[in-house]
């Protein structure tokens, strides 16, 4: 009898051990596995707009020294050009410019365009630029006045910037100037739609014609 109790018991107790680690298995096998997360990826920035770069005007360089010289020489086989009254001793820095026979490398016909600022006719050998006065051309201490601001055009015209205003030599015959053959006539700023093409059209040909 005990023997038999004793089998029982023991049977119980295997079957006790089979059940826990069933329930252990079962508990392993259902356990859902752990899915890996998918890395989100950073939102991408939009790239900055370029900004345009700001225009760059080009600043005219200023000319070599150069005589302003009529195109058509009119009745002066040597050509009229842009001189101050006088000469030497005599020179008269504040009479109104003239139109007198070219004088090649004198100082007091030679200019440099463009100097000291855009638009302006600088005499160097005075330290003075070509001005517009009333009906005539000045010679008078550089500066940012608008008066000083002239445009040569690629026909020859000399203008007064802003303005309808031209540079033009007095219509005529030339009028004897002393020393050799030298002539001159009146320089004049007018309304650039009355004055005649042949005498308002000039050109930088340089020191020398």
């Amino acid at each position: 009898m005990k023997a038999h109790l004793l089998v029982c018991l023991a049977g119980l107790a295997m079957f006790a051990s089979c059940a826990s680690q069933t329930e252990i298995q079962s508990e392993v096998t259902t356990t859902p596995a752990a899915q890996p997360t998918e890395a989100t990826s950073p939102t991408a920035r939009p790239s900055p707009t370029a900004q345009p770069s700001p225009t760059q005007h080009a600043v005219p360089t200023p000319s070599a020294e150069s005589l302003i010289m009529l195109q058509d020489p009119l009745d002066e086989p040597e050509f009229y050009c842009v001189d101050v009254a006088g000469f030497g001793s005599s020179l008269n820095l504040d009479a109104p410019l003239q139109a007198h026979t070219c004088k090649p490398g004198a100082d007091d016909e030679l200019f440099t365009y463009n100097h000291p600022g855009p638009g302006q006719f600088s005499m160097d050998a005075y330290d003075v630029c070509l001005e517009a006065g009333e009906g005539v051309l000045y010679v008078r201490a550089c500066s940012d006045s608008p008066k000083q601001r002239f445009a040569l055009s690629s026909d020859g015209t000399l203008r007064l910037q802003d303005s309808d205003l031209c540079v033009a030599v007095q219509s005529g015959e030339g009028q004897p100037a002393g020393g050799r053959s030298h002539v001159r006539r009146d320089l004049l700023l007018q309304s650039c739609s009355d004055v005649e093409e042949n005498l308002s059209r000039w050109v930088l040909p340089g020191p020398r014609p």
